[in-house]
């Protein structure tokens, strides 16, 4: 079985739209505002993507958020809240349309200055109620705006005793750049490298579930 554990959602145009409409209307459709994909549009795309595994023969994809278009940093914590719960309500109908080609893999909603803790609810919900098999994880939240300590710090280890807790691998992915220093392909590659360094030095080990990276 060939398994491609790097792979992204793919949705329709509808659900990007709404993602841009969360953020400029800046609450004013009140304290959730939740994303409306039919199954017709949702399952267009799924077949798409099955299309293109069967053609280069791949059996299997995890499906994970497009990293680039996850709300973290210092946007609206109802927003980061919403738009996180609707890609992985989005990644876990596609896994049902097509249950032997795809497996979840859910966003959280990390957020600059919020206690690690916060991201636990979300993280109990993907593998309770949604089946997932593990979790994106941005090493940078704050979007090269210097607003987290790197993954080998105490902040983060509350997160690691919990992944070792429910047996559940990270998937180690950065999202947007925002310094102006660098474009979004040159803070990938920054940040997986102190990702994993940071991890060697100073991090936490456990003999399961701990952190992986892209």
């Amino acid at each position: 079985m060939i398994i491609d554990a790097h792979a992204h959602l793919v949705a329709p145009a509808a659900l990007y739209a709404h993602r841009s409409n969360l953020v400029v209307s800046g609450g004013q459709y009140g304290s959730s505002y939740r994303a409306q994909v039919s199954d017709r549009l949702l399952e267009e795309s799924a077949d798409q993507n099955v299309r293109i595994m069967d053609a280069v023969g791949t059996d299997l994809q995890l499906l994970s958020p497009r990293p680039f278009l996850t709300l973290n940093g210092t946007a609206r914590w109802n927003d980061i809240v919403d738009w996180t719960s609707d890609t992985n309500d989005m990644i876990a109908r596609t896994v049902r349309m097509h249950p032997n080609r795809f497996r979840g893999v859910g966003a959280l909603p990390q957020q600059v200055d919020r206690p690690i803790t916060s991201l636990f609810d979300e993280i109990e919900r993907v593998v309770d109620e949604l089946g997932f098999v593990g979790v994106l994880l941005n090493p940078d939240p704050s979007e090269g705006m210097n607003g987290l300590p790197p993954l080998g710090d105490p902040y983060w280890y509350p997160l690691y005793e919990k992944l070792c807790e429910l047996d559940l691998p990270a998937h180690i992915h950065s999202g947007q750049c925002c310094n102006g220093r660098e474009t979004y392909d040159e803070h990938f590659i920054a940040e997986e490298g102190l990702a994993i360094t940071s991890i060697r030095s100073t991090g936490p080990t456990c003999s399961t579930g701990s952190p992986t990276s892209s």
